[in-house]
This record gives C-alpha cells, structure tokens and sequence, in this order.
C-alpha cells in the first residue's frame, strides 16, 4: 500500500487497468451482482420460514406450567 502514496502513477495506472477489465466484463459483473442478490433474497425468506416454523413448533414458557412448587419460607 505504500508503493502507491509514493507513487501516484502508480495509482493512476492501476485505477486505468481496473476501469478498463470493469468495463470489459460488465455485464458478466452486472449479472453476477443480480444473481447474488437472489441468492440473498432466497437466504433471507428462506430464513424467515424456519424462524415461523421453529415459533410455531415451540411453545412459550408463560404456556409451560411450572414444575417448582410455590412454597414461601418463613
């Protein structure tokens, strides 16, 4: 990282090489982002359906009856 605050050029040639192979591959890297965000889309409903099921399946502790007795010590 070095080499290219002592060396703007550097910086520059290597901003012209990346600009040029994202212009070259742009619709492979437009279509791979689309592709990622369905995967992701997929993940997170895919997710939300495991957490209603698991809600679902569960019962809730207040539904849970208690299996300590309520004895008050004196």
């Amino acid at each position: 990282m070095s080499i290219f605050a002592k060396h703007p050029l550097a910086l520059f040639v290597t901003g012209v090489a990346v600009g040029f192979y994202a212009h070259k591959y742009r619709k492979e890297l437009i279509e791979s982002a689309e592709h990622l965000g369905d995967l992701g889309k997929g993940f997170v409903m895919h997710q939300g359906e495991n957490d209603i099921k698991v809600e679902t399946s569960t019962p809730s502790a207040a539904a849970k009856p208690s299996s300590k007795s309520s004895k008050s010590t004196r």
